[in-house]
């Protein structure tokens, strides 16, 4: 499984862990949010719900837009191919990971409360994730197809016994 895919179903299984209790028991997770028993209003209930709705169609966009999952037959792409969405889609979700990070962090040290702190490790990890494979998944640019070998590595400023241009002076 390449490094895109996996960032894009650990990014759908934390949304939707985030979404499900939203969508679920709305008025529950309204309740811990307040200070005192009050009931819960429908306008509550329907921002939960459509928040938590909205989330997991950013998890499912992520999934299919990445190419995790292959949208056309296998004989007519080859196994090795990435998505021409997949660096827009990742940098999008990654923006939203930084953002919740930082607005998870934000509310972490003004009240305290731990909730807060899980959501900023969690959204950390994934921005995190997301950064390594806007930069570096999906590079094929300098490997060589008959030698295997990066064609990128150099001797300079030390030898470099490994490089391709040592292995094809030696040929």
């Amino acid at each position: 499984m390449s490094a895109i895919a996996s960032y894009s179903f650990g990014n759908l299984a934390w949304l939707s862990t985030q979404a499900l209790p939203l969508i679920v028991w709305p008025s529950f997770i309204g309740s811990i949010l307040r200070a005192e028993h009050e009931t819960t209003s429908p306008l509550e209930v329907y921002f939960a719900r459509s928040l938590g709705f909205a989330l997991l169609a950013l998890g499912l966009i992520i999934v299919v837009l990445s190419g995790a999952v292959p949208l056309t037959s296998a004989a007519d792409t080859p196994s090795d191919e990435v998505s021409p969405y997949a660096s827009a889609t990742v940098l999008v979700s990654t923006l939203h990971h930084t953002s919740a990070a930082f607005y998870c962090y934000g509310r972490y040290t003004w009240t305290g409360e731990s909730g807060y702190l899980f959501g900023c490790i969690g959204s950390t990890i994934f921005a995190c994730f997301g950064l390594y494979c806007v930069m570096f998944a999906g590079d094929k640019a300098m490997v060589s197809r008959y030698h295997h070998f990066d064609q990128s590595t150099s001797g300079f400023p030390f030898t470099n016994s490994q490089s391709y241009r040592s292995k094809k002076k030696a040929l």
